[in-house]
């Protein structure tokens, strides 16, 4: 099937650099990350099981944002 569509000049030219990188055609590169992006998982399909094991864990919101602070601080600091 052909499908015409229109997008940003930004975009077009962020696809057209990303289709030279890969080696491919725009039109060949294009019609494979538009099948991806149809075929693959949603990002609520991937993060299902995450969720699911915060909600089993019965932590608290508050108790997962000061996780990923200490992580955050952990990365600043390792990066000095």
């Amino acid at each position: 099937m052909d499908v015409l569509i229109s997008i940003p000049d930004q975009v077009a030219d962020k696809l057209r650099e990303r289709a030279r990188a890969s080696g491919q055609p725009i039109d060949a590169y294009t019609s494979k990350i538009v099948q991806q992006a149809v075929t693959g998982p949603t990002l609520e399909e991937l993060l299902a099981p995450v969720q699911a094991d915060f909600f089993n864990s019965g932590m608290t919101d508050e108790q997962l944002l000061e996780i990923g602070r200490d992580l955050l601080d952990k990365v600043r600091t390792e990066k000095d």
